[in-house]
C-alpha cells in the first residue's frame, strides 16, 4: 500500500453546518493588478495568520517536524519548513529563523550518498510499503517547501545581514544540489506517478523551480515550468483541477495555494506567468462556490476528501483549509476583489478562531 498526500494543517474545531455553498458555474478570470514577489505577498497577509502557520510547524530541539518528532520517518514530514521562513522574514523573528535552519540541518543529516533520503518506517506501519514513486514524491514535497523557504530568506535584507546563519545555510549548498540532481534524474517517475494529481504536479513545479532558482540551475527551473504546464492541463473548463477523476474542494485549495506560491517566485521573464495567474483566478472562482455561509468548506461531491474518503497512514484526510485560506488571500491581493478576502476571513473564523 503506497503513501497518500500529506496535508499540513492548523488545529480544527467542530461546527454545525449552515446553508450549502452558493451555485458557482463557469470560469471567471479577475484581471490581476500586478505581480508580487513571495516576500511581498507574505507581508500583505495578516501577521497573525503567518504566525499561526509557523507555530503549527515548529521544529523540535533536533530540527524535526511533524511525524519525524516521534523518530525520523522520512524527509517529506519536514514539508512545513517554509512556514518558519515566512515568519522569520515577516516578523524578523530570530527564533523562527533558528528553527528553520535547524530543520534544514536535521533533514540533510538523513540524506543518502546518491541524493535520496533515508526511510525508516515505524513499527506500527510495517505493513505499509512506500513505492519508489512515493519516496521521490516525498522528496519533492520537501523540496517544494525548502526552495520557497530559502528564496524567502535570500530576498530578505534582515537575513542577509545574519552572517553566521547564512554560513550554516550555504554550507549545505552541495547537498542541496545533490538531491536536486537526484530529482532531475527521476523526473519521469514523478510525471507518471503524479499525472492525475495536479496538486502534486504543483508541488513538483515548486520543488524544481524553487530549488533551481536558489541554486541557479536553469535545467531544474525549466523542468519546474514543465510540471506547472502539466498541472494546468488538468484544469477543467468549469474551473476545477481534476483530482481522482473528478473535483475536490480540498485538493483544489492545495493546487491553488501551491500555484500562487509558484507565481510569486517565477522570474518576470517566464512566459507561463500570466497564463498561470489566469488559471489560478479561474480555479479560485470555482473554489469560492464551495464555501458555505458559515465559512465551512463543502466536501459534497468531492472525489477524494470527504467523510469516509481517502486516508493517510490510517487516518481519514480532513479538508486542507489552510491552503484554501492562503489561496483566497493571494487571489484578493492579486485581483483586488474583496470577495476573496471576505472568504478567507470567513474560513479562518470557522476553522481557527
Amino acid at each position: 500500500m503506497g503513501w497518500a498526500v500529506l496535508l499540513m494543517q492548523l488545529p480544527s474545531s467542530c461546527k454545525n453546518e449552515e446553508s450549502p455553498p452558493p451555485d458557482v458555474t463557469g470560469c471567471t478570470i479577475a484581471p490581476n493588478l500586478g505581480f508580487y514577489t513571495q516576500d511581498e505577498m507574505t507581508s500583505l497577509i495578516r501577521p497573525d495568520v503567518i504566525a499561526k502557520l509557523a507555530s503549527a510547524n515548529q521544529s523540535d530541539a533536533e530540527g524535526a517536524l511533524g511525524r519525524n518528532k516521534n523518530g525520523y520517518f522520512h524527509v517529506r514530514f519536514q514539508t512545513g519548513i517554509s512556514a518558519l521562513a515566512d515568519y522569520a522574514v515577516e516578523a524578523q523573528n530570530g527564533t523562527a529563523l533558528e528553527m528553520f535552519i535547524r530543520a534544514v540541518e536535521y533533514s540533510f543529516r538523513h540524506q543518502n550518498a546518491d541524493g535520496d533520503f533515508q526511510l525508516v518506517v515505524p513499527a506500527e506501519l510495517s505493513q505499509s510499503t512506500p513505492t519508489l514513486a512515493d519516496r521521490i514524491s516525498g522528496i519533492a514535497f520537501f523540496y517544494a517547501s525548502l526552495g520557497a523557504g530559502l528564496l524567502a530568506l535570500q530576498d530578505n535584507a534582515g537575513y542577509l545581514a545574519q552572517t553566521a546563519s547564512r554560513k550554516r545555510i550555504d554550507l549545505l549548498i552541495p547537498r542541496y544540489q545533490l538531491t536536486l540532481d537526484f530529482l532531475k534524474a527521476n523526473k519521469a517517475v514523478l510525471v507518471q506517478a503524479d499525472a492525475e494529481a495536479p496538486n502534486r504536479l504543483f508541488f513538483d513545479a515548486l520543488a524544481f523551480y524553487g530549488m533551481g532558482r536558489f541554486l541557479n540551475d536553469e535545467e531544474a527551473m525549466k523542468k519546474g515550468v514543465e510540471f506547472a504546464a502539466l498541472a494546468l492541463a488538468q484544469k477543467q473548463s468549469e474551473g476545477f483541477f481534476k483530482e481522482g477523476g473528478g473535483y475536490d474542494s480540498s485538493y483544489q485549495g492545495v493546487s491553488l495555494a501551491n500555484g500562487f506560491r509558484l507565481l510569486t517566485i517565477l522570474r518576470p521573464t517566464e512566459a507561463i506567468r500570466q497564463t498561470l495567474y489566469n488559471e489560478l483566478s479561474c480555479g479560485s472562482f470555482w473554489e469560492s462556490g464551495r464555501i458555505k455561509s458559515s465559512g465551512e468548506i463543502s466536501t459534497e461531491g468531492n472525489a477524494r476528501v470527504y467523510p469516509g474518503g481517502e486516508t493517510f497512514l490510517g487516518e481519514e484526510k480532513s479538508v486542507a483549509y489552510t491552503s484554501v485560506i492562503l489561496a483566497f488571500y493571494n487571489m484578493y491581493f492579486f485581483s483586488g476583489k474583496k470577495t476573496y478576502n471576505e472568504l478567507a476571513e470567513k474560513i479562518l473564523t470557522y476553522y481557527v478562531l
